[in-house]
């Protein structure tokens, strides 16, 4: 049994981490400036696959230098303009895949019609790969089939040293990776495409939500303070006209219905207070009732009504008013 410590955990997880944070930056960057990477890209190729090409080979070496030594040695330039035809087109490997590949397939096929053999090979890989990540899908099977012929043309070049089966599958094995490693990045780009124009659509749905449950709360409050205004003015113009009625036969009546008057719009005001709270404030409870004010419209709902419908009097101020219709 293996034991996993919980230090070696965090430092996995904080590998990671910082792991992503480079690759974040870098996917920063090269969308502020797409062409650096690609050139970096290039010159990082030509440091590695195409200088050791033009160093000299001694002829005592043994190991991957015997394949370079069975094969054609070129001039300088040739080898330079070789090198030049596999390399430079990779500069416009995301922006034109397919151009890069057509290109590097015919410096690929035109280097082993010589029988020369240059580390600068894998730049063909290089294209392939960034066809199935940047090219267009139909484009590939298409792809494919050239590349085979092109690995054929290779296996037969190396069938002194290796047996051309074991080179094809060596070289299809490494077509295969080139491709698959494209169309797995290919696919979870889109995924994360996916999941974040999911969640930009989410953003704006919550947004017009909110936006037209405000609009709807505005409404109500609106109707609440047309309903709560227009009512307790009514109640306090009948009881204005009832008190300057009543001012003269019956003071103390009077005195009353100016005490309603107060009572109605300080009740009024709290209302409006609490309709236009509901504006500032999460609706966490009911709203406010906007008749709330027929509780003190019911108190001067007896004198305020005609004679006609009003009911017997219980006080001796009522019974001393008279009414005329």
């Amino acid at each position: 049994m293996i034991a996993v410590s919980i230090d070696d955990t965090g430092c996995t997880g904080s590998l990671v981490t910082r792991l992503n944070i480079v690759s974040q930056q870098l996917q920063q960057a090269d969308g502020a400036h797409p062409r650096v990477l690609d050139t970096a890209v290039v010159v990082l190729a030509v440091l590695t696959l195409c200088l050791p090409d033009l160093l000299p080979v001694d002829s005592s070496d043994s190991g991957p230098d015997k394949l370079h030594l069975s094969l054609t040695e070129l001039p300088l330039a040739a080898t330079l303009a070789l090198q030049a035809g596999l390399m430079l087109p990779l500069l416009l490997r995301r922006r034109k895949p397919l151009m890069t590949f057509a290109a590097i397939t015919t410096a690929f096929v035109l280097q082993w019609s010589l029988d020369v053999g240059l580390r600068a090979d894998l730049a063909l890989f290089l294209a392939l790969y960034s066809l199935a990540l940047h090219g267009r899908l139909p484009q590939l099977p298409w792809a494919c089939a050239v590349t085979a012929g092109a690995m054929v043309l290779v296996a037969l070049r190396l069938s002194p040293i290796v047996s051309p089966g074991d080179a094809l599958f060596f070289l299809l094995s490494a077509v295969t990776a080139a491709i698959a490693l494209g169309l797995v990045i290919r696919i979870r780009r889109a995924q994360l495409a996916g999941l974040r124009e999911r969640a930009e659509q989410l953003e704006i749905e919550r947004d017009q939500r909110s936006k037209l449950a405000a609009a709807a709360e505005r409404a109500r409050a609106a109707r609440d303070m047309h309903d709560i205004v227009g009512h307790n003015l009514a109640v306090i113009v009948s009881l204005a006209d009832a008190g300057a009625y009543a001012t003269d036969s019956a003071p103390d009546r009077g005195r009353e219905a100016l005490n309603l008057i107060g009572d109605t719009g300080r009740q009024a005001l709290g209302e409006l207070r609490r309709v236009l709270g509901v504006l500032r404030e999460p609706r966490n409870s009911t709203s406010p009732e906007p008749c709330s004010a027929r509780n003190q419209a019911s108190r001067t709902s007896a004198y305020c009504a005609p004679a006609s419908e009003r009911r017997a009097p219980k006080s001796p101020i009522t019974r001393q008013v008279t009414w005329t219709d």
